[in-house]
């Protein structure tokens, strides 16, 4: 007995799980980026603000109680000005002194505060004026150190904010393998759910195929009606698609493989689909009209895939008509579309239902005869988002109407005759 070994991610998976691990990484960075922004900008304003109050008090308090030039606070200078005597501490940068003296005290008692750029330098000062017992007392200070201070802060939480933002990388790409791995080992499982099943059926559907042949054979050889030959011929190709509805499983189930697509004339591949349902729509006595006989509607896509889709549509319209309704089916062009409408005249869908019909595993009311399982709408859907279409539920309270909507493939353009 040989064991199975178990399957390996491949590589489109691979692919997939990184992408899925770099986007919540850069989500994370893009967070912790904006948090620690938003943390930059709330402590600047915090000390900006600070240190604005702080050297206001400072200011004030100092041409309230100064008596002399003598004794000024940290990085500050007094002037006082009496009578037209300036004295002034010791350092006071002077050209500044033409500037002291241009400003102006305020009628009211309180100090009246300035800020002061020295020519040809960068450094602010912040200046108090005010009038008090005859002299005018200015208080200099000097917002170099502040500024420094403040670039140092900043500097410094810069430096803290790339690290964090590196780190935060980093804990996003390792947390985002670890979340993305149960999606990975999901799509194990499908993927091997769908080659172990389609491999499976490849070999009776084989044998079926062949047998069918065989029997087809023999029916048009012998003496039987029409309509019996038609309908071996029928089986057989049934049977075929059938076939290739599996291989086209397979290759789906294959991550390396790309769906084949090719130039499809959609009238054809849809007449096709309402033959193969006609044997079906007669057992249930459903009357099947088609209009597929408009001019060339071609597009471009999997043969299997858009088979399978309108045959989808096609067997849910007649599994939800009673007996002696109709099913319509029509293609048409619109504009850069082609739209394959298939209506019924059952008894429609509920509007609480009908946002949830293109669900998986929603079936809606069950009807006498086979089983349904929610998939077949839900299949159309993917399979008319896969060739960049749609398909949309059109009306609902009078039967229901579907419409599958694909790109059209622009039209050929005639071609001149040869000159004989």
């Amino acid at each position: 007995m040989t064991k199975r070994r178990p399957a390996r991610r491949s590589i489109g998976d691979d692919i997939l799980v990184r992408t899925a691990a770099r986007r919540l990484a850069a989500q994370a960075a893009g967070m912790v980026a904006l948090a620690m922004l938003l943390l930059v900008l709330l402590v600047t304003v915090v000390v900006v603000r600070g240190q604005s109050v702080a050297a206001d008090d400072l200011l004030r308090s100092t041409a309230r109680t100064a008596d002399d030039v003598g004794d000024p606070p940290p990085s500050a200078w007094l002037v006082m000005t009496r009578a037209g005597v300036v004295t002034a501490t010791p350092g006071l940068p002077g050209e500044l002194t033409v500037e002291l003296a241009r400003l102006r005290v305020g009628a009211k008692p309180q100090p009246v505060l300035t800020n002061l750029a020295e020519s040809g330098d960068h450094d602010m000062f912040r200046v108090a004026t005010r009038q008090r017992g005859g002299q005018t007392v200015q208080v200099v200070l000097d917002l170099t150190s502040a500024h420094q201070e403040r670039t140092r802060l900043l500097k410094a939480m810069g430096v803290a904010s790339v690290i964090g933002l590196l780190f935060a990388v980093l804990l996003g790409v390792l947390f985002g393998r670890r979340a993305v791995r149960p999606l990975a080992q999901a799509l194990t499982l499908q993927r091997t759910f769908i080659a172990d099943a389609g491999h499976e059926l490849r070999t009776p559907l084989t044998l079926l195929t062949t047998r069918a042949q065989l029997l087809n054979r023999a029916v048009r050889s012998g003496d039987f009606p029409d309509q019996t030959k038609a309908d071996s011929q029928g089986v057989v190709l049934d049977a075929q698609r059938l076939g290739e509805v599996v291989e086209d499983l397979l290759a789906a189930a294959d991550p390396r493989g790309q769906e084949t697509r090719e130039a499809l004339e959609l009238s054809e591949l849809v007449q096709g689909v309402v033959d193969s349902a006609r044997a079906h729509a007669a057992d249930r006595g459903v009357e099947l009209l088609a209009d597929v006989g408009e001019p060339p509607a071609g597009v471009s896509g999997s043969a299997t895939a858009l088979r399978r889709a309108v045959l989808s549509l096609v067997d849910n319209a007649i599994d939800h008509t009673p007996a002696g309704g109709q099913v319509r089916i029509a293609v048409r062009r619109e504009r850069r579309l082609v739209v394959v409408t298939v209506s019924d005249t059952g008894p429609g869908i509920a509007p609480e239902a009908a946002d949830q019909v293109l669900r998986r595993f929603h079936s809606g009311e069950q009807r006498a005869g086979r089983a349904h399982y929610g998939l077949g709408l839900a299949l159309s859907h993917d399979v008319a988002n896969r060739h960049g279409g749609q398909l949309r539920l059109v009306e609902s309270q009078v039967g229901a109407t579907f419409e599958l909507s694909l790109p059209r493939l622009p039209d050929r353009p005639p071609q001149a005759p040869r000159n004989p």
